[in-house]
């Protein structure tokens, strides 16, 4: 019985990866082997620059920026966990930089930013501290490199969170584990603070991550700690990203989520016209905006599961409904949207406050304190945390309507976060994801 620690390099090795350049994927094979692997030990590790042009200039001013919560953790646009042996995929987080730009302010405080996340993930709670810290730092690539910016990120999802060690066996586990890191375009992750990509000469700018690997530990267990039989099941929770757009007075949103454990449901917005601009943080998580950049506020939210309210029977009619000059977000709602993530009597750290959950700001958050705006809005269906409760989705569709004030042709998107419990079986190195 012991544990070894494994350095695994990229299957798809290349000396740098960019998504400008055409390496968007980053993949990690963790081979299959008589071992356990311990999954909050994994953790991504690498190098980063970022350029003004494609000549790999070092911002030497203030403009070039990005979004300084999330540091490192906004390059990663989807995470793939898949068996390395049958390719079935265990879980697939789509827009997953949008979940953690929801997932740690509500999660993590300004010490764990500017402390233990700044130190390994290049995170602060500043936007121009993390510009001055990060981006003006970096210089060179790869073995070229004068000066990087080096970080080891752990890479939040349900599977690799969770505290069950994951089989790795050929014949009585997963058969191996594939990771695959997508990146996100350079657009979604950098903007010009002045609005102005143009204007300043950053049309051109990128970012590229290299000398990268992926770290993990694996329990060797001992003759009475192999498991019994050819095969086994494993309990996990798992994140999975929708998206959609709004823009009317009444908006709705439905999906099938085909899921019969959902624990909680949250989702951020953000104008459409800012994704994947260079003029705007493609991460901010907004109140929804007109066009104009004035606020639209949300006077109602009802949370429903076969068009019938649920897990709410009550529409929840927020401060603006009868008070449109109130200044503060509406504290049930943000409330309810942090207990979705994390039980609300079991957050001990948080970013979110009212410092950053106000009205005193217009089109963008770039002036807000402490790193941005943190609006959400979400509902949970189970803070218990037992496998036989939560939403039944199955069968019945899982819906959201919400009254704004989107009184103008100015489209934005939510994306729309599902937490939820599956299980996963395995035998003979084929692999089963029950939903």
């Amino acid at each position: 019985m012991s544990n070894r620690y494994l350095e695994i390099k990229p299957s798809n090795h290349n000396a740098s990866f960019s998504y400008n350049e055409g390496r968007p994927i980053i993949s990690f094979q963790i081979s299959e082997q008589e071992a356990m692997l311990l999954p909050r030990s994994i953790r991504f590790c690498g190098q980063f620059n970022a350029y003004t042009d494609t000549a790999r200039t070092t911002p030497t001013d203030s403009r070039l920026r990005m979004d300084s919560r999330l540091g490192v953790w906004s390059i990663v646009d989807q995470l793939v966990i898949s068996s390395a042996r049958s390719k079935q995929t265990i879980e697939h987080l789509r827009h997953a930089n949008r979940f953690y730009s929801t997932f740690f302010p509500a999660t993590s405080d300004e010490k764990h930013l500017i402390g233990a996340f700044g130190e390994t993930g290049l995170t602060l709670p500043s936007i121009d501290g993390q510009q001055r810290s990060v981006l003006q730092e970096g210089s060179g690539a790869g073995s070229t490199a004068e000066n990087s910016n080096e970080f080891c990120i752990h890479l939040p999802s349900g599977l690799l969170s969770g505290t069950s060690a994951i089989p790795l066996s050929a014949q009585s586990g997963v058969g191996g584990l594939t990771i695959d890191i997508h990146l996100s375009p350079s657009s979604a992750v950098l903007f010009d603070n002045n609005g102005d990509a143009s204007g300043g000469g950053l049309l051109g700018a990128f970012y590229e991550v290299f000398n990268c690997k992926l770290v993990c530990e694996v329990h060797m267990p001992s003759p009475e700690e192999m498991p019994k039989g050819d095969g086994g099941q494993l309990e996990y929770n798992s994140f999975s990203g929708y998206y959609q757009t709004i823009n009317s007075t009444n908006s709705e949103i439905n999906f099938s989520l085909g899921l019969s454990r959902v624990n909680s449901v949250f989702m951020n917005f953000i104008p459409s016209s800012y994704l994947n601009n260079l003029n705007h943080n493609s991460l901010s998580t907004l109140i929804p905006t007109r066009a104009d950049g004035s606020i639209a506020d949300l006077s109602q939210v009802v949370f429903t599961k076969g068009g019938v309210r649920y897990p709410l029977d009550y529409n929840i009619d927020t401060v603006y409904k009868t008070d449109s000059k109130q200044r503060q977000v509406d504290p049930q709602v943000i409330r309810n949207g942090m207990n979705s993530i994390i039980p609300f009597n079991k957050i001990t750290h948080t970013l979110i406050s009212p410092l950053n959950c106000n009205k005193d700001w217009s089109s963008n958050d770039n002036s807000v304190l402490a790193g941005g705006l943190n609006y959400i809005v979400g509902v949970a269906y189970d803070t218990v945390g037992s496998d036989t409760a939560g939403g039944n989705f199955k069968d019945e569709s899982w819906g959201v309507q919400m009254d704004l004030g989107l009184t103008d042709n100015n489209p934005v998107s939510a994306f729309i976060f599902v937490h939820s419990k599956q299980t996963l079986l395995f035998k003979g190195g084929q692999v089963q994801v029950i939903q």
